[in-house]
């Protein structure tokens, strides 16, 4: 099942089942506050009643006359009062013209038989189905049943309970105005819970497709870059983890779009770099070939030039590649770094004043350093091969190593010229030359410093690179000390 059925179905069903839940709780509450609110009616129509008898028991002191008439009793149980209308006429031996009026709200038939039972002092049966009383009695005690299942009102005459009104709590709805208003509740319930179901469905839609909409987004730029459309980028503009999640995709599409980028410039780089002395012995070849030239010493080392041009192309390319895929190999142990800085250093003093370029120096030795000799060597020849290569005659190359607490200084300071600073940050870059005065007629592939870069990451390092004050360039390297 795809995700947007999926999301659908779970933000509708959870809205069904609050809907479901509230329609089952507001039927039971309705239910449950029509019964008390009917109960309280009848509460009332039942002291109203039992005022209207206590008339009676005023003029006779005595049930006896119920007792012996129950017709006058079944009358009295099932004709319906009102204010209005209904009037019950006691016979003529109590008082011949006396009426007593039953005064009710409504035409609610709490004398409906089984229901209303009249109960004298002692608690006997009156008015009402003696049989069904005595069946509730049998099995317990009269006054807890008439606590538990009837609502009561006392009849007092002269400041004495002389009986007691006793009306069965019903356990259904009986009247037809409630039954018609129970069920247009209901019916208002059922309507309303459709009617939210449907809402629900709506607003399920609405939070799918928002939810869903950047996923698809998301999910499309994934297929673009799959395809190498690396300049791909997605647009959401949530502010939770859908909208973080777009903004490292679009970093992530940048990065690839840079590595596409520079990789092609990188072969490009390559290339342009090959074709140069390629070139070149082609055409030392094809002129010894054509008898123009001679094959004689000086187009030998000529020829030699350009080949060790191309191997040490070759072997930096090597290097860097064996960086990249974390394959260069290092071996760290304890050692000398002011000593090896030293013993590299002056073993370019005879090329370095062969180049009218004045060496000083201020190394410490420090011992005890974690690192790889080899590539520390290869790091201090680069760094004065740089100097060499480009580096006016007459020049100056200044070398420092101090130690400040857990860290090693070294610093390479060379005279003019320099390098421009806006491009000074992208000297480390693979191919980099800066045009102007470091150019290719120096020699040079602008690999050199890319490797340096790479051998002090690997010894957890930094190098940096600033105008320096003798007037050309400055390498900053900064070493953690690795004691072990």
């Amino acid at each position: 099942m795809k995700i947007f059925p999926k999301f659908f179905l779970s933000y509708w069903l959870s809205f069904c089942a609050v809907t479901l839940l509230i329609f089952a709780v507001g039927t039971y509450t309705f239910e449950r506050d029509l019964f008390r609110f009917v109960t309280r009616i009848e509460t009332a129509q039942l002291q109203t009643f039992a005022s209207e008898i206590e008339y009676y028991y005023a003029e006779v002191q005595t049930w006896d006359f119920l007792k012996e008439n129950p017709r006058m009793a079944d009358l009295i149980l099932r004709q319906r009062r009102s204010f209005d209308e209904n009037l019950i006429i006691l016979p003529n031996v109590i008082n011949e013209n006396r009426r007593f009026r039953f005064s009710f709200n409504t035409n609610r038939d709490i004398e409906r038989p089984g229901r209303l039972y009249l109960l004298d002092e002692s608690l006997d049966v009156v008015i009402g189905d003696k049989s069904v009383m005595n069946q509730m009695l049998a099995s317990e005690e009269i006054d807890k049943v008439l606590k538990e299942r009837f609502i009561l009102s006392a009849i007092n005459h002269e400041g004495k309970q002389v009986g007691t009104l006793a009306l069965l709590i019903s356990e259904r709805l009986y009247e037809a105005i409630d039954l018609a208003f129970a069920r247009s509740n209901n019916q208002t319930l059922r309507f309303s819970a459709i009617a939210g179901l449907l809402f629900a469905a709506i607003i399920s839609l609405v939070l799918t497709m928002n939810m869903t909409g950047p996923i698809r987004k998301l999910a499309r730029g994934t297929r673009s870059l799959i395809s190498g459309e690396f300049k791909t980028r997605v647009s959401i503009n949530n502010k939770d983890e859908l909208g973080k999640l777009s903004r490292d995709f679009n970093i992530l599409a940048k990065t690839l779009d840079k590595n596409s980028e520079s990789q092609k410039q990188w072969l490009a780089d390559i290339s342009h770099e090959l074709r140069t002395p390629i070139a070149i012995l082609k055409s030392e070849l094809e002129a010894i070939d054509d008898g123009i030239r001679e094959f004689d010493k000086e187009t030998l080392q000529s020829l030699t030039h350009e080949v060790k041009r191309i191997n040490n192309l070759v072997n930096d390319l090597y290097e860097l590649t064996l960086a990249d895929l974390g394959a260069m190999k290092y071996q760290m142990r304890e050692m000398d770094i002011g000593s090896c800085l030293e013993d590299v250093v002056d073993s370019y003093r005879d090329r370095l004043e062969s180049s009218e370029i004045e060496l000083s120096k201020s190394i410490h030795s420090v011992s005890n350093f974690l690192g790889d000799s080899y590539r520390l060597e290869q790091l201090f020849s680069n760094l004065i091969e740089n100097t060499l290569r480009y580096t006016d005659s007459p020049g100056k190359l200044n070398v420092q190593l101090i130690e400040e607490k857990n860290n090693i200084f070294i610093t390479f300071s060379d005279s003019a010229p320099s390098v421009e600073t806006e491009v000074i940050e992208k000297i480390f870059d693979r191919f980099f030359r800066e045009e102007l005065s470091r150019s290719r007629e120096k020699g040079g592939a602008g690999l050199g410093l890319a490797i340096c870069h790479e051998i002090v990451e690997a010894h957890s390092g930094q190098i940096s690179a600033s105008l320096s004050d003798l007037g050309g360039l400055s390498i900053q390297i900064s070493l953690p000390r690795g004691d072990s």
